[in-house]
């Protein structure tokens, strides 16, 4: 089970939304597709997240985009302009795209880009790279809130280089108020990237540097693997991270017939938020500071000035103080831990079947670590591999101290 957790908006805070309409504008893609002709992967020819200084996430540019790349034909609405609606209808252009946020800066390093977006748009005949290059001012001004200024190339990409400026729309201003859009040309592949900063010199200078990461990537295509792209232990990272941080590792092997569970993602808030009630749509469970989650698990931690936020919720006490609930006692090397298994609801005849909702509270390290606490009051899963008072206590044993990148 993958929660759907709100608060992980704080990963992006806006930036992903407006990202999209960026990336459009890039390329101006539709629906996202699987399906690529001849020549390199576009994927492939794409920023990475593994050019960039630590401290970046992905964007994601659609729902449930995952561990994929978003790529997609170009598409011919009927407010396209002629020459760009051409060039479509004769080549069938497909492209790439992808976005990086910054979380953090490395201690000792200069600030990067708050915002990097990158493009690419392989074609298959110079024809079509020619054509493709007449049409870039279309492509970027295709649905941006104002039209992209052209300003002289002050550096050299590729074969030919165009350097676009627009003001940052105001949900971005948090971010830098000037965006450079820096498009080139290498052998017969349209490339972009996009950079917000504080000034059009700053942005110019970074998407430039940027760009040459990127080309290397055209001129010697490889395979953008799923270990350069995953981002889960970046918040983990984070210096601002100031409590101790007990995880399962990047992938979590238990052993006999458990499952093994590779790290899904982390946030780090570093507040606790209360437990919210809303009328229609239910409970929604407290927010913990740092949140690490897996395939089937989720660890939430909380510190002793806050653990009242939690302890005293509808969520804590959910399964831990229903009249059938059994519990275990397991004693850790630096703790112990609490496992509790109930069922569905709080029953008054207790059912005959064994118990089917886990979850475990640990005292480790001078931090409470929950897992597998339910969504909400009223949200009680039944349906896990590690659903079992063997299966929490595999959780509770491996959880080890994770050090600090930058002590």
């Amino acid at each position: 089970m993958r929660l759907s957790v709100g608060r992980r908006a704080t990963r992006a805070t806006g930036i992903a939304a407006l990202l999209v309409a960026c990336a459009v504008a890039f390329l101006l893609l539709g629906s996202a597709d699987a399906a690529r002709g001849p020549g390199p992967n576009p994927a492939w020819l794409i920023l990475r997240l593994s050019d960039l200084s630590l401290g970046y996430l992905n964007l994601e540019l659609q729902e449930e985009q995952g561990d994929h790349i978003y790529c997609s034909r170009l598409t011919h609405p009927e407010d396209t302009p002629a020459k760009m609606g051409r060039f479509i209808d004769r080549f069938h252009p497909r492209g790439c795209l992808g976005g990086y946020s910054r979380l953090y800066t490395p201690p000792g390093e200069e600030e990067g880009a708050e915002l990097i977006g990158t493009g690419s748009l392989p074609l298959q005949s110079d024809a079509a790279a020619d054509a493709g290059w007449k049409v870039v001012p279309e492509m970027l001004g295709r649905l941006m809130p104002d039209h992209p200024h052209e300003v002289k190339a002050k550096e050299q990409i590729g074969s030919a280089t165009r350097f676009f400026h627009i003001e940052a729309p105001r949900i971005l201003r948090s971010t830098g108020t000037k965006q450079t859009f820096l498009v080139w040309r290498s052998g017969n592949t349209l490339a972009a990237v996009m950079v917000i900063g504080d000034s059009f010199a700053q942005a110019d200078t970074q998407a430039a540097a940027l760009a040459r990461l990127q080309d290397d990537h055209i001129r010697k295509p490889g395979r953008y693997t799923l270990a350069e792209r995953f981002d889960g232990e970046v918040p983990l990272d984070d210096p601002r991270v100031d409590i101790p941080v007990y995880w399962l590792g990047r992938n979590f092997r238990p052993g006999g017939e458990l499952p093994n569970n590779r790290l899904f993602d982390s946030y780090f808030t570093g507040k606790a938020t209360k437990e919210a009630h809303y009328k229609f749509s239910g409970a929604e469970a407290p927010g913990a500071p740092l949140n690490i989650r897996y395939a089937n698990i989720w660890l939430n931690t909380w510190t002793p000035a806050n653990w009242h936020v939690f302890a005293e919720s509808d969520t804590a006490k959910a399964i831990v103080t229903w009249k059938c609930t059994q519990t275990r006692t397991v004693d850790l090397a630096e703790g112990t831990a609490t496992i509790y298994g109930g069922y569905k609801r709080n029953y008054k005849r207790c059912p005959k079947g064994p118990p089917q909702a886990f979850t475990a509270w640990v005292d480790v390290g001078g931090v409470k670590v929950v897992v597998n606490s339910p969504p909400a009051p009223d949200f009680i899963e039944t349906v896990n591999p590690y659903g079992s008072f063997a299966g929490m206590e595999a959780i509770v044993r491996s959880l080890t101290l994770r050090p600090p990148r930058f002590p």
